[in-house]
């Protein structure tokens, strides 16, 4: 029987990616906005609004794994539904400032 070996979905690289957070105020990132290029392109356009609210970083996932993520977000005790709860609370936290 022959051994099927797992793809190295690392070395993937991906081109389209989508935010899945909630959107941000001033139209900073609206959620569900397809964002192109390299994760290292999007993430340097996107600098100033990840200095700010840190975990919109990890939301910005492969168009590929969309729907995978989003039934993450949706489960509390995964990492991506934390990460979409502190962003909330960052938002929360500017508005009452």
């Amino acid at each position: 029987m022959a051994v099927k070996k797992k793809a190295d979905t690392k070395s993937k690289t991906y081109n389209h990616f989508t935010y899945i957070g909630p959107s941000l105020p001033g139209g900073k990132l609206k959620r569900n906005v397809v964002l192109c290029g390299s994760r290292e392109e999007i993430k340097t356009y996107y600098q100033d609004v990840i200095e700010e609210y840190p975990p919109v970083k990890h939301l910005i996932v492969p168009v590929e794994k969309l729907g995978e993520s989003r039934e993450k977000v949706k489960q509390p005790g995964n990492i991506l539904h934390k990460y979409y709860g502190d962003i909330i609370n960052l938002v929360n936290q500017k508005k009452e400032v």
